[in-house]
């Protein structure tokens, strides 16, 4: 009922403000007016779930000259990350590999396989291309396994964030997508060419980076992290931002142990630039420590 109402008041105004509108003596201002009430920030109140998300649009627009809209990007992210057991005193990110990925500037990453002759399923990618200029590009595709034999990925990339069993049979072995190069029982003797996998005995990736394409920005809501409940100790955990042409920066840092894990809401949230790569590293000085993180937050369509 309340939706039938706010229906019906808006068409009376959207009424009411045509008739307006075609009356010859509206000024600019006017007509500015009344078009912020029904296209601008105004309206994005009724549209996007909080103040903080009409907000974080506002702050695009002044900052970098650039509308959105999270509501017509309709598009949450919420990255899961676990590490493989931590080496003590260096900055590794948090998946299951292991170290730190060697990011790539070209669609070199065109390669699957699986640890398991017995791997035959379809695997899910979510991943990005990277043009002469940068440009990062959002895509999906599928590829099948062929056991321990290298497939070529329908599409070459520079990034990849997700993998995950596509099929109605669990994965047997490691799956590993990476840059084609020596494989040694389908796993590539160069760990440095790989840039995610499916652990043995999981179906999909934790990986806790990503990136954001040409055509979005991000707006960064929360994030939560914790030691593994089967372990003791302590590790300090980063959240790190590379804009297009820069270095990674730290912009967040938190600790956190077996003990007291955290979890943080961000109010104001956090606002990443388009053609930007995000990740967790932690530090720990407790050896073969397993760490678990999220963070999340809404795409914002360039309008």
């Amino acid at each position: 009922m309340p939706n039938r109402i706010l229906q019906e008041n808006s068409g009376y105004l959207l009424t009411e403000a045509s008739e307006f509108l075609s009356d010859e003596s509206v000024t600019n201002e006017e007509l500015r007016e009344i078009q912020e009430m029904f296209g601008g920030w105004p309206r994005r109140n009724y549209e996007v779930p909080d103040g903080r998300l009409v907000q974080s649009e506002r702050e695009i627009e002044r900052q970098f000259g650039q509308k959105v809209s999270i509501d017509r990007k309709a598009k949450s992210l919420i990255k899961f990350g676990k590490s493989a057991p931590l080496v003590t005193g260096s900055l590794q990110t948090v998946w299951t590999l292991g170290g730190n990925e060697t990011y790539v500037s070209a669609n070199t990453i065109d390669s699957i396989s699986s640890s398991s002759a017995l791997d035959t399923q379809e695997i899910y990618l979510e991943c990005h291309t990277v043009d002469e200029f940068g440009n990062f590009t959002f895509l999906s595709q599928v590829v099948t396994l062929n056991g321990q034999t290298r497939v070529a990925l329908p599409t070459p990339v520079a990034r990849v964030s997700l993998a995950y069993n596509n099929n109605g049979t669990n994965l047997v072995g490691r799956v590993v997508v990476y840059e084609n190069t020596a494989i040694v029982g389908g796993i590539p003797s160069d760990v440095t060419k790989i840039h995610i996998d499916i652990p043995a005995g999981l179906q999909e990736s934790f990986k806790a980076a990503t990136t954001f394409s040409s055509s979005d920005y991000f707006v960064l809501t929360g994030g939560f992290g914790s030691v593994s409940s089967k372990q003791a100790g302590a590790a300090d955990f980063y959240l790190e931002i590379r804009e297009q042409g820069k270095v990674f920066r730290q912009v967040a840092a938190v600790s956190g142990s077996a003990s007291s894990s955290w979890e943080i809401k961000l109010d104001p949230a956090v606002v990443l630039p388009k053609n930007s790569d995000i990740r967790v590293r932690v530090e720990t000085e407790d050896n073969n420590l397993v760490v678990f993180t999220v963070f999340q937050g809404y795409l914002a369509k360039i309008l």
